[in-house]
């Protein structure tokens, strides 16, 4: 070989060197861009956080495999110590995939690794139990018996909160707590909420001064998603309506509970009755689970709406169902969209409408001065009358339930007006309700995919403006115009929020409590406190001055400072 030639593989040589370096210049180009700049693009290109996480979550795991396969295929895989530690490197990710699942939060974001084979279960066992009396009939001016309080709007106004530049909410009592995103209702001194207890779904119930157990009611049910994003355990928070109990679990079934006691009076299983056949797996655990075979994939999430004498709950049907992608209607003789039962005795009073639903909850609202349930039911907001379940009108929310779901509820406000909103860069739009010659008719008004792009939780209303968590940042939006006033810079990630009276209190899905001033102007931050550990997208429970704030791992109980009457 001449001159020539060395030099010429020698440049060769070079060249190919040149591509790793590439890959990984190109790869912390890349994650830079966009962990530092995330709020920009937010802001001005639309871009979701979940694609921040996504690719730091595949990025570097592309980087390993290319640049170990390029190191092993120039060595020719010769035998020594060079090649091996060029196949440890490529197999790495396999191996934590094989014996380490990652554990994601609401934006995909990685939050650490778990077993596969093994997961050590809450201690709850050293939990005390109440020696206490349960009366869930008593009027309580406190109670906040529901899903997202007394009017399911997430609003308070019995109350003043006091700032926390002299005094900080008071941590009472913290505990180990099932898996499950469940939030607290709560009653007369207690709260119920739903866990999952290895085997077991259970609805507990809490004694508020203390953490103690007053009762658990228990059954053998489990649920999960295969690809474990959405995790264990049931989801809806519990009703209590006149000293009953009514709690929905994760695989569809509605149970009545004795407030005293927790024993059971009557259930139903809400997709066998619309059809829906469970899916029966086992996990490295070795515990049985289900899911559904529906588009529901991650779980049944509607808490119990009560309306007189009855419990709504929505419904839907299995997958067999051929869907009229023009209206969205499921052609199954079962399926509904809405199905009533008297809560006294269980028996099934009415079904309304036949559209998928999604995994919000409904709630009751009075639009063209008539009173009726609102919900999203999959890809399209509706209105049922709540007598007799007839859909009343309807509105198309783009969504499905098995990818880009709809969570958020319909937020009544104003005159005859409603907000629809929703995350993966599809934002808030805003419609009028009008009936006229014995028809509903749905009118838009303002649309803007930039604001408003809630995923699990919800907008509150005041004075004119919405205040939501948007992508995970605070934000505050005039409903005129849907025009932004003020975003915040710090993301809270899909946290929760509570309007107590002027004050926003604020728990960011890793648990920090913040207190806002609800202020359309600027932004002003009245106090932050560390809370519980886990991921806290379960709803905030105010019982007074008493927050009960929640995870999937923790529980844990605040006295929060109130105004005093000469402060108000």
């Amino acid at each position: 070989m001449n001159n020539e030639d060395l030099g010429h593989n020698h440049q060769k040589s070079g060249k190919r060197a040149v591509f790793p370096w590439l890959v990984i210049v190109g790869t912390v180009v890349v994650l830079f861009v966009m962990n530092f700049f995330d709020f920009y693009l937010n802001e001005n290109f639309n871009v979701n956080p979940g694609v921040k996480n996504i690719l730091n979550l595949i990025l570097p795991v592309l980087m390993i495999l290319i640049v170990s396969l390029w190191f092993l295929l120039r060595r020719r895989f010769r035998p020594d110590v060079g090649t091996l530690l060029g196949i440890i490197a490529f197999a790495s990710p396999f191996l934590f995939y094989l014996f380490l699942q990652p554990v994601v939060g609401g934006d995909a974001e990685l939050l650490g690794f778990e077993s596969r084979f093994w997961k050590a279960e809450k201690v709850l066992s050293d939990i005390k139990s109440a020696d206490t009396t349960v009366d869930l009939v008593a009027s309580d001016p406190n109670s906040f018996p529901q899903f997202l309080g007394p009017n399911r709007n997430a609003t308070l106004n019995s109350i003043r909160l006091a700032n926390w530049s002299q005094a900080k909410p008071q941590e009472l009592w913290r505990h180990p707590i099932g898996e499950g995103w469940s939030a607290f209702a709560a009653v007369n001194g207690v709260a119920v909420t739903q866990e999952q207890r290895k085997d077991q779904e259970c609805v507990v119930c809490y004694e508020i001064e203390t953490g103690n157990t007053v009762w658990i009611h228990s059954q053998p049910r489990r649920h999960e998603d295969t690809m474990a994003m959405g995790k264990v355990g049931p989801r809806a928070t519990p009703t209590i309506d006149n000293g009953k109990v009514y709690a929905s679990g994760a695989t569809g079934v509605l149970e009545c509970l004795d407030g005293k006691t927790g024993e059971l009076i009557w259930s139903a299983d809400i997709p066998a009755l619309v059809g829906i056949e469970q899916v029966v797996k086992t996990n490295s655990s070795g515990f049985e689970y289900t899911e559904e075979a529906s588009k529901l994939a991650w779980g049944r999430s509607c808490s119990p709406l009560i309306v007189g004498d009855l419990v709504v709950m929505t419904a839907g049907g299995p997958l067999t169902d051929i869907a009229d992608v023009e209206t969205g209607m499921l052609s199954g003789p079962k399926s509904a969209t809405l199905i009533a039962f008297n809560k006294e005795t269980g028996e099934e009073v009415w079904r309304g409408g036949k559209r998928m639903v999604a995994y919000g909850s409904p709630s009751l609202a009075i639009l063209a001065e008539r009173e009726q349930i609102v919900l999203t039911a999959e890809s399209w907001a509706v209105g049922h009358d709540p007598k007799t379940g007839e859909e009343l009108w309807a509105v198309q929310q783009a969504g499905s339930s098995n990818t880009d779901a709809n969570c958020s509820q319909v937020t009544p406000f104003g005159h005859n007006r409603f907000l629809l909103s929703k995350g993966y860069n599809k934002g808030a739009a805003t419609f009028e309700l009008s009936y006229a010659e014995d028809k509903f008719t749905v009118n838009p008004l303002d649309t803007d995919p930039r604001v408003l792009k809630t995923k699990f939780t919800n907008p509150v209303v005041l004075d004119n403006h919405f205040y939501s968590l948007s992508d995970g940042y605070l934000e505050c939006t005039q409903i005129e115009g849907l025009k932004r006033k003020w975003k915040r810079r710090q993301r809270f990630g899909n946290g929760q929020l509570l309007l107590v009276s002027e004050k926003l209190l604020v728990h960011s899905d890793s648990g920090q409590l913040s207190l806002i001033e609800a202020n359309p102007e600027e932004f002003v931050e009245l106090g932050t406190v560390k809370t519980i550990q886990g991921i806290c997208w379960n709803t905030l429970c105010l019982y007074g001055d008493k927050l009960l704030v929640r995870s999937d791992k923790e529980v844990a109980c605040f006295q929060l400072p109130i105004e005093s009457d000469s402060q108000q």
